[in-house]
Parts: C-alpha cells; structure tokens; sequence
C-alpha cells in the first residue's frame, strides 16, 4: 500500500468501530539543510502528512526513495551540482516508481529547466517563497491526483502542449504516402521481406522507409516506430 495505517487506540467507553488514520509518505529532496528542516516543520504540523525520508543529493535521493516508497517526493532541481542533477532525480523517480508524485520546489528561473521538468512529467511545479499553505495545499491536490503549477509555469505548460499538438502533426503531414502505406504494414507486425511482397518493392526499398520513419518520429529502433506512431495517433 502507498499509505500507512495508523490505528487509533480506543479509550475507555469507546463505543463502535476502531478508527484508521491513514498518514501520506512525503519525501524531502534538497541540498540546503535548512529547507529540509524548515518543510519538515512545516508538514509536521499536518497530521495526514508524514515525512518519511529526507536527501540532499541525487545517489541519496534514489536510495532512500527506494527504501521509504513515498506517495510525493518534494525535489529541488538544483541538488549542488547544476539543474541537471535534479533533473535526471525526477527522470528516474518517476521510471522507478509508478504512482509516485513530485512536486518540484526550487529557486530556479530558468524557462530551459522549467520546460524539461514539465516535459518530464512532474505533477507540480512551484517556486521556493510561494506561501506555506499554498505548499500544503499542492501536496494535497498531488495527493488527489491533480496537478499544481505557479502562474508562470501554467502558461509554460500550455505553450509545451500546444508545441508538442503542433509538432505531432507536423511529423504525419511529412509522412509520404509510401511511408505511411509501410507504417500501417509494420503496425499489423509484418516483417520486411512480407511488406516488400505485399507493396511489390524490394525489401532494400521497405530498409530505406523505416529508416525515413525513425528519422522522423525521432526514434532509435525498429520497434519504437509503432509505439510512438500509435500514441500520435497516426496510426
């Protein structure tokens, strides 16, 4: 289970069913001690809310993640050593750890970086000095499923979904109409010599079509063309 449960014991003269409290498994990403401290503080005072686990470096922040499975991790993406440390922390957490939240919490200004955290799939994004209740309540709606963006960010998002809509249909209209004959042939899983046979082309020619596909699906391998195509839509 993602959560503790946490039995209240009865008192005297109780009466009916125990009680169960159950208390989310937060996490503490960051490499100025006193941040940790003070969020530790901060979500003390939250009786649903539990730290579970505190890092100040990326090794350190899989480690623990690995041992304490938290339900939300709050990570800045500056861990000492750039952005990109926190950047790659996010990355694999999210890999490693299916259902897990994370709510970046940073000083960082710069678009590049808010941009490849969105793109990363972060639930939340917020800058250091926003109000404690409004850090709270994030951590709450990521706990609820929903996603937490600052003003800035939230119109960064849009741009970046708006961007990704456009270049996806970009990427179909370039397709030929030999490339997308071959497309929908190796989405029913024919091989090569099976699609030379069925377009009445050498099996040279299908090598040169898959290759013109990965290039612009931007994928490395044979296998991916599909995958990527179908969650385009383009097939």
């Amino acid at each position: 289970m993602s959560v503790d449960a946490v039995l209240d014991q009865p008192r005297v003269g109780d009466i009916g069913p125990e009680v169960i409290r159950r208390t989310a498994r937060v996490m503490l990403v960051d490499g100025e001690a006193i941040v940790r401290y003070g969020m530790r503080q901060l979500l003390a005072a939250e009786p649903d809310l539990s730290v579970v686990g505190e890092a100040a470096t990326a090794r350190d922040a899989l480690l623990i993640a690995d041992r304490c499975r938290p339900d939300v991790v709050v990570l800045d993406v500056d861990l000492g050593r750039g952005d990109s440390a926190g950047l790659d922390v996010a990355k694999m957490l999210l890999g490693r750890h299916r259902g897990l939240r994370v709510l970046v919490l940073t000083s960082c200004r710069d678009r590049a970086v808010m941009l490849r955290t969105v793109r990363l799939g972060v639930h939340g994004y917020l800058r250091k000095g926003a109000e404690t209740a409004d850090i709270v309540r994030a951590v709450r709606a990521l706990l609820r499923g929903e996603s937490v963006f600052d003003s800035r960010t939230t119109t960064m998002v849009i741009d970046v979904l708006r961007d990704e809509e456009h270049g996806e249909r970009r990427r179909g209209q370039l397709l030929t109409e030999r490339e997308n004959q071959v497309l929908k042939l190796l989405a029913v899983g024919m091989s090569n010599r099976e699609i030379a046979r069925r377009l009445l082309i050498s099996e040279a020619t299908v090598k040169f079509h898959v290759r013109n596909l990965r290039d612009k699906l931007e994928v490395r391998r044979r296998t991916e063309i599909v995958y990527t195509a179908t969650r385009q839509g383009m097939v």
